[in-house]
C-alpha cells in the first residue's frame, strides 16, 4: 500500500535540522526525501544521484552532508522518521477501510426484510356450537374457576429489575508496553484531549494486529497520540462535522509534529 501523494512538512522542525546545508543540498535532501515517500520504500544507493539530478562529481560532494539524516541497509537509504510516518497512515488507512466495510455490512443486514411472526394459535376463528347449552355450561365452569383462584398479593408483583453497573474506566497499561513517566508527561502536554490508557491500548491492537517486529515502538506510539490529538482537535472545532470515516480527510496522520531526522 503506497502512501499518499502528498505529506505535511513542518518548516521550523525541518529548518532547524538543515541550517547547516547549502541551498544545493537543500534542494537535494528534499528530492530525496519526497521521492521516499511517493514510493514508500527506501532508495537505492544506485538511484541517489539520479533522483537529485546532480552529476557523479556534485553527488560525490553532497552525499557526505545528506548521509546523516539516513542509514545504509542493504545498499538502500533508509530513512526511520519516514518509515515510521509511513506505518501510521497505512495503519490510518486499513482502519477507515475495515471501518467502512462494517458501515456497509450493517446498511446491508438493515436493509433485509424481517421474517413475518408465526401466527398464534388461538387467533384460529373457533365454530359455534349449536347446542346453546353447552356453552353456557362452559362459560359457567370458567367463571367458577376464575372465581377458586387466590388473590395476587402485592408482594407477588415482579421485583424492579437492578440496573446494570457501568463499566469501569480501564486504570492499567496493558504489558508489556510500559509508558514511562516522562511519555506520561510528554502526552499530557501534547495530547491534552487524549486519554492515555484507553488510546494507548488502542496503539497496542494495532502494533500487535501488524507484527510488532520494531524496538522503537515509543516513537510510533507518539505518532499515534498527535494523530489522536489532532482528531480531537477537529471534532472540538467543527461539533456538526460527521464522523464518518473519508479517504479524503487526511490533513494530520501523514506528518507527525517532529523534527524530520
Amino acid at each position: 500500500m503506497a502512501a499518499l501523494p502528498y505529506m505535511q512538512l513542518y518548516v521550523a522542525d525541518y529548518l532547524a535540522d538543515t541550517m547547516h546545508l547549502t541551498t544545493e543540498e537543500h534542494g537535494a535532501y528534499l528530492l530525496l526525501i519526497f521521492n521516499y515517500w511517493q514510493t514508500g520504500k527506501p532508495i537505492p544507493v544506485s538511484r541517489l544521484a539520479r533522483i537529485t539530478r546532480l552529476s557523479n562529481e556534485r553527488w560525490t560532494d553532497v552525499e557526505r552532508s545528506l548521509g546523516e539524516f539516513f542509514n545504509e541497509r542493504d545498499n538502500e537509504w533508509v530513512h526511520d522518521r519516514i518509515e515510521r510516518d509511513l506505518e501510521a497512515v497505512h495503519a490510518t488507512q486499513a482502519q477507515r477501510i475495515a471501518a467502512g466495510k462494517a458501515s456497509a455490512e450493517a446498511r446491508k443486514q438493515a436493509a433485509k426484510p424481517r421474517p413475518a411472526k408465526a401466527r398464534n394459535a388461538r387467533s384460529t376463528p373457533v365454530e359455534i356450537p349449536l347446542n346453546e347449552n353447552s356453552t353456557n355450561k362452559e362459560e359457567k365452569r370458567r367463571d367458577t374457576e376464575e372465581d377458586l383462584k387466590p388473590p395476587l398479593s402485592p408482594l407477588a408483583e415482579s421485583p424492579t429489575p437492578t440496573p446494570e453497573p457501568k463499566a469501569k474506566r480501564k486504570t492499567r497499561l496493558p504489558e508489556p508496553f510500559n509508558v514511562s513517566g516522562e511519555m506520561r508527561k510528554w502526552a499530557l502536554e501534547r495530547a491534552t484531549a487524549v486519554h492515555l490508557i484507553n488510546e494507548t491500548e488502542k496503539f497496542v491492537n494495532y502494533w500487535r494486529g501488524n507484527g510488532g517486529t520494531k524496538a522503537d515502538w515509543p516513537a510510533t506510539w507518539r505518532t499515534w497520540f498527535l494523530k489522536a490529538q489532532e482528531d480531537a482537535n477537529r471534532r472540538m472545532a467543527s461539533p456538526q462535522r460527521s464522523t464518518a470515516p473519508s479517504s479524503l480527510d487526511f490533513n494530520s496522520t501523514d506528518w507527525a509534529r517532529e523534527p524530520i531526522l
